[in-house]
Parts: structure tokens; sequence; C-alpha cells
């Protein structure tokens, strides 16, 4: 239980803070032109299209970010919010030293991938008790200087109540940056 609550704490924590960081403008002209699909987290999610917002939006009074990452030490934050509905992936995992590499498992103290329906704090806590969930989260680019990653993932959310359940396939997000925190 203390680690559930540990979990809990720091989910709650990460959804609190991307609602309220301001962030520092780092474009110095000198950067080449971004991708289409920069900045944006696109899947599918039980099986209709589900894509975020950009990196550096905000959507409401909460300042609900479209696609972000916030590092701390080792722990990568992740949250892409779709803006038609405010849905919201949340992932957290503690990365190697080299950061690329594909991160697995199910939900534990040290590693999650969730969705939110919409952006109430209170599922957070409910989708460790309500779900099973597995995921995969694979870091393919990491630039440091520019502080950008790129990559893929998936997971799956399985009701343990006879709930609707989520998965999310072909999951790929390009270009987002993280903070450091």
């Amino acid at each position: 239980m203390k680690h559930i609550t540990k979990l809990f704490f720091l989910s709650a924590m990460a959804l609190m803070m991307a609602s309220s960081c301001k962030k520092d403008d780092k474009n110095d002209n000198n950067t080449p032109a971004p991708t289409a699909n920069a900045g944006i987290t696109s899947a599918s999610l039980n099986g209709k299209s589900w894509t975020s917002g950009k990196t550096g939006t905000t959507i409401g009074l909460d300042s609900i970010p479209g696609c972000e990452a916030y590092l701390n030490g080792d722990t990568l934050i992740f949250i892409a919010t779709n803006y038609a509905d405010t849905s919201i992936v949340l992932a957290q995992l503690v990365l190697t030293s080299g950061r690329t590499g594909t991160y697995t498992g199910t939900s534990s103290p040290s590693g999650f991938m969730i969705y939110l329906p919409s952006p109430d704090q209170n599922l957070i806590f409910t989708s460790f008790f309500l779900y099973t969930t597995s995921y995969s989260f694979t870091i393919n680019k990491w630039d440091s200087s520019k502080q950008l990653f790129s990559g893929t993932f998936n997971f799956n959310m399985v009701s343990n109540t006879g709930g609707q359940g989520y998965n999310m396939t072909n999951g790929k997000f390009d270009d987002v940056n993280y903070f450091l925190d």
C-alpha cells in the first residue's frame, strides 16, 4: 500500500506540475523547421484515431499541455492531451543512463502508462486500483542538447470490475520537448 500511495502522489504531482509549469522559450532562430508531426503524439485508442495537442500549447484554465515531458534525475513523466475530448495519456518511467531503449511492464511504483478519459486527478488513483495495465514505451531518439525525444508506445488497460477497457496501439511521438525538473 505504501508503494501505491507513493505512486499516486507522484502521478498527481506530475499532472499538477504539468498544468502549472512555465517554460522558457528555447527557440534561438537557428533551429531547423520541425517536421509536421514534431511535438505531437498519435495512436489508435480502441480502434479509433487519437492525437494530442502540440508541444508548447496548452488548453483551458489549468493549462493542460498538448504533449511534453519532465525529466527529474532518471524519472521521465510524459503527458499527452487530446484537445478534442481532453483525454490524457500519462506515463512515468525510470530511464536507463543511455535513455534510448524499450521500457515494458505493468503499472508499478517504478513505471506506468495510463489513459485518463478526462483531466480528473482522481482518475489517476482509480486507474491503479480498477485496472490492470501493461505497457511498452520505446525511446528511439534522445537529443540532450535540444531536449527532444521520439519513439513509440502501446498499452492495454483491462478493467478489474468489468468496466470499459482501453487499448492504445501504434502510439508514436516525434520530437517531444522534455523539461528538466
